[in-house]
């Protein structure tokens, strides 16, 4: 069997970019026609306003973490639509809420990454009202990108007629490009959606290979989707207190299997009892829904290990954050 890799070096193998040297250089390694569109749309709104279900429906296929709570997206996610005429790489992100924590100031940070690198956002509410929240304005504002306002989750709404009120009051307001019901769920409107957004994106390069769909190493999709499963299976604060960390990730010489060995942090003695459950119950269903989920995406059978630690109050300590992946670079 050979050395085992360390999770940083794992992480380097990946097929990853630095999108900041792209942009500033220009560079661009795939032919594209005349009249190519190309270029960066940030999904922001407040935390369950369905960001990741639209970036996963955009693109066919489960690339960001969904859950019923508020709050599962962690990261500022790239997501590349490719179609024969434009390229459009989409930035899901953290739910817009005022911090709490050395975590939370992570998670706003994010959100301003993915806006300063955007030609066009899309503010995302599921307000039927279509409130918008003026901080995710200010942030688009300081952006100076056009914007689309998407109002989501419209197929819960058995009187369509309430948001008339709402496209008029929004045709007539220069704060917003266009206004688009959606359901990210359903799929209602998102196909006319994405066209115009493809039609205001400037003419420029294919970015990426026309084959690729993230930017995101496979190690770091194993971590969220163990995340995924931990949110949907606990329950308070628990979600909360977790983070996932690839310690090591090999392939065994003989077999060929995929071997990931990852840790699953929390803050107190307490929340590592309910995670693990009687006996490892819990920890047990966590692993087999987790490695289903890996698998699919994978294309492969893996083999996963879990074990739980405790960081005390990770969530406001540099060090940790640093360590778990929760760093603005």
């Amino acid at each position: 069997m050979p050395p085992k890799k360390s999770a940083r070096g794992t992480r380097g193998d990946a097929r990853t970019l630095d999108l900041d040297k792209i942009l500033r250089s220009g560079e661009t390694r795939h032919e594209t026609p005349a009249g190519f569109r190309s270029g960066f749309i940030a999904i922001i709104g407040r935390p369950n306003v369905g960001k990741s279900t639209l970036l996963n429906r955009i693109l066919g296929e489960k690339l960001a973490i969904v859950t019923r709570k508020p709050g599962t997206t962690r990261r500022r996610l790239l997501g590349v639509l490719n179609t024969e005429d434009a390229q459009a790489a989409f930035f899901d992100t953290p739910g817009l809420e005022r911090p709490a924590s050395k975590l939370g100031r992570f998670l706003l940070e994010e959100v301003k990454a993915a806006c300063a690198g955007a030609d066009l956002a899309l503010f995302m509410t599921d307000d039927a009202e279509g409130e918008v929240d003026e901080n995710a304005l200010a942030l688009i504002e300081d952006a100076g990108v056009p914007a689309f306002l998407v109002i989501n989750k419209v197929d819960r709404l058995k009187d369509k007629s309430k948001l008339l009120p709402v496209l008029a009051k929004y045709a007539e307001d220069d704060g917003f490009k266009s206004v688009y019901p959606i359901s990210a769920l359903k799929g209602d409107n998102v196909e006319p959606l994405v066209a115009d957004i493809i039609g205001a994106l400037p003419e420029g390069p294919r970015y990426f290979s026309p084959d690729m769909t993230t930017d995101v190493s496979e190690l770091l999709l194993i971590e969220e989707f163990v995340r995924e499963q931990v949110y949907r299976l606990l329950h308070k604060e628990i979600p909360y207190a977790v983070a996932v960390k690839v310690r090591e990730m090999e392939r065994a010489e003989r077999s060929g299997l995929l071997h990931v060995e990852a840790e699953i942090y929390v803050e107190r003695k307490s929340q590592r009892g309910i995670l693990v459950g009687k006996g490892g119950a819990q920890i047990k269903k966590i692993g087999e829904l987790s490695r289903t989920e890996i698998e699919r995406r994978l294309g492969e059978q893996i083999y996963l290990g879990l074990k739980v630690r405790i960081k005390p109050n990770w969530r406001q300590k540099d060090a940790a954050l640093s360590e778990l992946g929760y760093e603005n670079v």
